[in-house]
């Protein structure tokens, strides 16, 4: 992270309010965010992962690469990183029709 800062990126797992499987994709979640499952993925796509307990599952790894990642402040910011990191707001509706219209200008549409 550059010394001016960078934005803490992340993706979501939702489930549609109005969902067929609404259970099926609850478990889903749940399966992800299960520690063990959660370090694996982590380890893969060395990505920031939500889940902390992951970390210590990392740690705990017999392989020796694969236990360096739970150090990894990219997986695991560290406080210095975070401080370091902005989380940007939702935008609104309103900002959102906007932005497609500017878009939309740009691209010609």
């Amino acid at each position: 992270v550059p010394e001016e800062g960078a934005e803490l990126w992340s993706d979501s797992l939702m489930v549609p309010n109005r969902a067929d499987h609404k259970a099926n994709a609850e478990r889903l979640v749940d399966y992800y965010y299960d520690p063990e499952v959660a370090a694996k993925l982590a380890a893969w796509v060395n990505y920031v992962c939500p889940v902390p307990a992951a970390k210590d599952v990392l740690a705990d790894a017999a392989d020796k690469d694969t236990a360096a990642l739970a150090d990894n402040p990219l997986i695991f910011p560290d406080s210095t990183m975070r401080s370091r990191l902005a989380i940007a707001r939702d935008i609104t509706s309103a900002e959102r029709v906007e932005f497609a219209r500017r878009w939309n200008q740009i691209v010609g549409l």
